[in-house]
C-alpha cells in the first residue's frame, strides 16, 4: 500500500509517497519525493499509480523479468482503461462474448465436440444442438456456472472453494464423483503421464493451499496464478474435470489482484499442453511467455489494444 506523507523541512512542504512493506520479520519503507508545496489529490493519485507501477517493474521476481512484468502491467492498465470507458451495456456484452469464448476453448481442449456457435447456443439461448451429448451440453452450462461463482465469490483460495467450483463443474455429469477428491489411480489416454497415489491428494491440496498463502509476497500474482495452477494440474485431484479447474483457478487468482482473464484457444492446444507438461516438472520456461503472448492475443481480438 502507497501513502501520500508530508515532512517539513526549513518552513517548507515536502510531499512523498511511502511505501511500507512487511518483509518476513522486517519493515521496509520505501519514499519518492514527488515535489514541494500543495499537490493536488488527482495528482497525487496519478503519482500514486505511477510509483505503484515502478515498484512492481523493479522488484525482482523468481521467473519473470522486467520486461515481461512491464508488459503485464500495460496490459492490465490498458484492459482498465479501455474497460471504464465501455456503457454498461457495452460491459455487458464484452463479458457475455469473452466469457462465451472461454467456456467454448477450455470445453474444447478437453474434448468437447461444441463450436463456438453451438456453445452459445447452449449457454446464452438455451438451445441444445442436435446430435450432441448430455454431458456435452451440461459441460458448456456447467462452465458458465463455474465462472459466475468465481466471479462472485469474494473470499481467498480454500479447499472448501476448490470443491465447491469442481461440483459445480461435473453437476449433471457425475454427481457421484463432484466436489470430492478422487480415491483411484488416474491416467490420461493417449499418454505415459503417472500422477501420484490418491490417498497422498488431501494432504498435497492442503500444502498446495499452504504454499499458495506462504508465496504470496514472494511471488509476482501472475506468478503465483500460474503456478498454483500447474502445482494444481500435477496434484490431479479428480477424477474429471482438473483442466478446466486449473484455469478457472488461474483466472481467480489473477482477478483477485486485478489482471485481465486469460482465455486459452483451443487451436493452440497442443502448445498449451507442451507447456503445461514441463511445468509439471517445475519447468516453466515456456508456460510464462505463452500465456503473457496468449493474454495479448485476447485483447488484441477483443480490440483493447
Amino acid at each position: 500500500m502507497v501513502y501520500h506523507e508530508i515532512r517539513k523541512k526549513n518552513g517548507k512542504k515536502l510531499n512523498y509517497l511511502v511505501q511500507n512493506k512487511r518483509i518476513g520479520k522486517k519493515w521496509v519503507k520505501k519514499s519518492k519525493f514527488i515535489g514541494t508545496g500543495e499537490i493536488s489529490k488527482k495528482k497525487i493519485k496519478e503519482l500514486r499509480k505511477e510509483f505503484e507501477r515502478e515498484i512492481i517493474i523493479k522488484k525482482k521476481y523468481t521467473y519473470l523479468k522486467k520486461k515481461d512484468v512491464a508488459i503485464l502491467e500495460n496490459l492490465r492498465e490498458t484492459y482498465y482503461r479501455k474497460i471504464k470507458e465501455l456503457k454498461k451495456e457495452e460491459y455487458e456484452q464484452f463479458q457475455k462474448t469473452f466469457f462465451t469464448e472461454l467456456t467454448y476453448n477450455s470445453n474444447a481442449i478437453e474434448g468437447n465436440s461444441l463450436s463456438l456457435e453451438e456453445t452459445s447456443l447452449v449457454i446464452n439461448e438455451g438451445v441444445v444442438p442436435e446430435g450432441k451429448t448430455l454431458r456435452e451440453i451440461y459441460e458448456a452450462k456447467n462452465h458458465l456456472e463455474a465462472i459466475k461463482f468465481t466471479k462472485s465469490y469474494k473470499g481467498d483460495l480454500t479447499e472448501n472453494f476448490i470443491l465447491k467450483l469442481h461440483s459445480i463443474i461435473l453437476k449433471n455429469i457425475s454427481n457421484r464423483f463432484a466436489g470430492k477428491y478422487r480415491e483411484t489411480t488416474v491416467r490420461i489416454f493417449g499418454s505415459n503421464v503417472k500422477f501420484l497415489q490418491s490417498d497422498k491428494v488431501p494432504q498435497l491440496m492442503k500444502n498446495l493451499i499452504y504454499r499458495y498463502k506462504k508465496n504470496k509476497s514472494k511471488y509476482h500474482p501472475f506468478e503465483l496464478a500460474i503456478i498454483v495452477s500447474m502445482e494444481f494440474v500435477t496434484i490431479h485431484p479428480f477424477i474429471d474435470g482438473n483442466g478446466r479447474m486449473s484455469r478457472l483457478i488461474m483466472n481467480f487468482l489473477l482477478d483477485k489482484k486485478n489482471y485481465p482473464w486469460i482465455n486459452v484457444y483451443n487451436k493452440q492446444r497442443q502448445k498449451y499442453l507442451q507447456t503445461v507438461r514441463k511445468a509439471n516438472d517445475e519447468d516453466y520456461s515456456l508456460i510464462f511467455p505463452f500465456l503473457i503472448s496468449t493474454l495479448e492475443k485476447n485483447l488484441r481480438d477483443f480490440d483493447i489494444i
